[in-house]
């Protein structure tokens, strides 16, 4: 067959002639418009169909805030505030965080809470279209558990005073808040908590894993009210076994455990040991798989030092991947919620404690990772039991210690931290890292994170009402 090179050209010169004069009679602007972009329009959202999309919406903004798909969140965060991370990296808006001096014109600090107040956001909205589409299907009931504890974090992160504000999409209109106490943002958690568990049929076996996180949720809530017989009776049905958990994933950036990528992937954060003379020993406990920290040796995900090139790296092995899962609640919870309240009103707490520690291999999610790293990781067997301390002082140490280690690196450890100055009585340099900085300088003296600068475009808000724990 003979290919002509003359015939062809005339030929695309035809098929060229043609397409300009079909494009020509027709509106390009108007053909390559799109309807909805990037968004999806509010009305596709009031639908029956839509309901579990905006249930994994709920789950997923939760993830984010807690620490998913980034290196800030209210885990890692929280943990520079309180005694669990030193700062090994040399972004100042951390540094702040861990030396306890957080300027409201902080980067990070904004991520974190919007990250924090998007979640809420979210939950609220997807419990409204659940309590309109579908009041009685037990995921409202879940999501609506949900929002109560975007609400106990940031209660727990912050001062009084952050506003809890909304966008009416039928209206188009931001609804701005006024600024609300902890004390507020703790009761409204507890009564969404309440309010998730309307209707909800407690004895049927599908249901279990959200009546015991409804459960889990009202206890937390109640335990900062300083409620702490009715948090310990809220919990009392929850089975030590139990667990409601955030999975990750290698998949994208967005599914990442938050917590593994700077610790093990990247050096910015390294687990501390007795920090500011006040901090628990974590690192130093070298023995408590809840808590082992070995000293990084080199080479993939065991970097010896910090991004600083300074700070000596204490690597957590809690979270040994970008896959590790988080637990959110549980039964371990639940156990420590009773021993606190024991131990607060002179009840007999450490046989609470002991049952828990023996049963330590079935309450890890995993040992001590990634195994391939680490050197004599002490073995999941059961903790030998503790004696209760002569003084009651002692023993509530005792207690919130058991709580720091069993929940390290959850985000809980700073709401005991500032629970243990506002009902217990502590003087708030006797619970906080204090004195000299080890980066230089001096801590300072927050307790919790301000609200950030940003949220001044509210004209409801000007400035935290106080900081005050």
């Amino acid at each position: 067959m003979t290919f002509s090179y003359e015939t062809s050209r005339r030929s695309l010169g035809l098929l060229l002639t043609g397409f300009a004069l079909s494009l020509s009679a027709c509106d390009i602007d108007k053909t390559l418009a799109v309807k909805d972009p990037d968004v999806a329009n509010p009305s596709t959202l009031n639908d029956i169909v839509v309901l579990p999309t905006l249930r994994v919406s709920t789950i997923s903004d939760l993830q984010v805030a807690m620490g998913a798909g980034g290196e800030d969140g209210v885990i890692t965060e929280s943990a520079l505030l309180g005694d669990e991370f030193i700062w090994a990296e040399t972004f100042p808006t951390r540094g702040e965080m861990d030396q306890r001096n957080t300027n409201p014109i902080n980067g990070t600090l904004s991520t974190i809470y919007n990250s924090l107040q998007r979640a809420r956001a979210t939950g609220d909205r997807t419990a409204a279209a659940y309590n309109k589409l579908a009041p009685t299907l037990p995921a409202r009931s879940e999501v609506q558990a949900l929002a109560a504890m975007s609400y106990i974090l940031l209660g727990e992160m912050y001062c009084n005073g952050v506003p809890v504000s909304d966008f009416d999409v039928n209206a188009g209109t931001f609804v701005l808040g006024m600024p609300q106490t902890v004390a507020q943002l703790f009761t409204t958690a507890l009564a969404k908590a309440d309010s998730a568990a309307v209707g909800l049929d407690a004895t049927a076996a599908g249901n279990a894993s959200i009546v015991n996180l409804i459960r889990v949720v009202r206890g937390r809530a109640l335990l900062n009210l300083n409620r702490t017989a009715d948090a310990a009776a809220a919990v009392a049905a929850v089975p030590t076994s139990y667990r409601y958990t955030l999975f990750h994933s290698e998949n994208t950036g967005r599914q990442n455990n938050g917590v593994f990528l700077p610790t093990l992937n990247f050096p910015r954060f390294s687990v501390s040991g007795n920090e500011g003379g006040t901090g628990l020993r974590y690192r130093l406990d070298s023995t408590d798989p809840r808590v082992f920290a070995p000293q990084g040796r080199g080479g993939a995900l065991s970097p010896v030092v910090g991004a600083d090139n300074l700070t000596a790296m204490f690597l957590q092995t809690k979270y040994p991947s970008r896959s590790s899962p988080i637990v959110l609640a549980d039964g371990l919870e639940a156990r420590l919620i009773e021993a606190e309240h024991a131990a607060r009103t002179g009840g007999a707490y450490v046989g609470i404690l002991n049952t828990l520690r023996a049963a330590l291999p079935t309450l890890v999610l995993a040992p001590p990772g990634p195994a391939t790293l680490l050197l004599n990781a002490p073995v999941l067997a059961p903790l030998p039991a503790l004696t209760a301390p002569a003084t009651a002082a002692a023993q509530i140490d005792q207690v919130f210690q058991e709580r720091a280690y069993w929940l390290f690196l959850t985000g809980h450890r700073l709401g005991d931290m500032r629970r243990l100055i506002k009902h217990v009585g502590r003087g708030s340099e006797t619970v906080f890292p204090t004195g000299t900085y080890f980066k230089g300088g001096a801590y300072g003296v927050d307790v919790n994170f301000p609200v950030p600068f940003q949220e001044t475009n509210n004209p409801n808000f000007s400035q935290c009402l106080d900081r005050n724990p």
